[in-house]
């Protein structure tokens, strides 16, 4: 077993689960993943929405997807090697919910950015260099990873606002907001974003474990 991942969303019915069957989709091996995900203010049992569901690409997980229900946040999930959460707003949610968490809680554009500038310089070859038997399992490693740079994070600029988005200020960068509410358009345009993050994230922890060290 490779480690323990937890996406969590506002109501765990769109970004969280569409993160967490992307990830299944993307990765080799997709059983050697402890991989789930819940929301911080879930209405228990709430199905997941129809238009998430429609962007999970396997069929069989898109099945999963619809037989997934919501689940609230619990002191147990927060264990979980790695936390990964669309928006800063549910990132300070469990920060304070869970204080010691905090080293392995990311925004889903933060760990996909602090993945790319590991794989830029190299990071992984220090920290895969420590005896195999001393070394925590693959996630809980790449976390400690992440952790440690989160200085050397370069915040891109604000995107541009699109008319898909209507008028409203442009989200923060590390930010992928809840669209579950907003017109299709606008909605489609985050699952969008979503999937594509939680692809590359997806690749970057799977390739991660086999790096090679020089």
């Amino acid at each position: 077993m490779r480690g323990s991942i937890l996406f969590v969303c506002a109501a765990n019915v769109c970004r969280s689960p569409l993160m967490q069957y992307t990830f299944l989709d993307s990765v080799a091996d997709s059983e050697q993943w402890a991989v789930s995900s819940a929301g911080v203010s879930a209405r228990e049992h709430a199905a997941t929405c129809e238009l998430g569901r429609a962007f999970v690409r396997s069929e069989p997980l898109r099945a999963a997807a619809s037989a997934h229900r919501a689940t609230p946040v619990d002191g147990a999930q927060l264990r979980a090697d790695l936390i990964i959460v669309p928006s800063r707003s549910e990132r300070a949610a469990l920060a304070r919910r869970a204080p010691d968490a905090r080293w392995r809680l990311f925004t889903l554009s933060e760990a996909v950015l602090l993945g790319r500038h590991a794989a830029a310089h190299r990071l992984h070859e220090t920290a895969l260099r420590a005896p195999e038997e001393s070394r925590p399992g693959a996630v809980a490693q790449y976390a400690e990873m992440l952790d440690a740079h989160r200085g050397s994070l370069v915040i891109p600029r604000p995107r541009k606002q699109r008319r898909v988005l209507s008028r409203r200020e442009a989200p923060h960068p590390l930010d992928i907001p809840d669209a579950h509410h907003r017109r299709r358009h606008a909605h489609a345009a985050v699952l969008r974003r979503v999937r594509a993050e939680t692809a590359e994230f997806a690749a970057q922890l799977d390739g991660f474990r086999d790096a090679p060290v020089r």
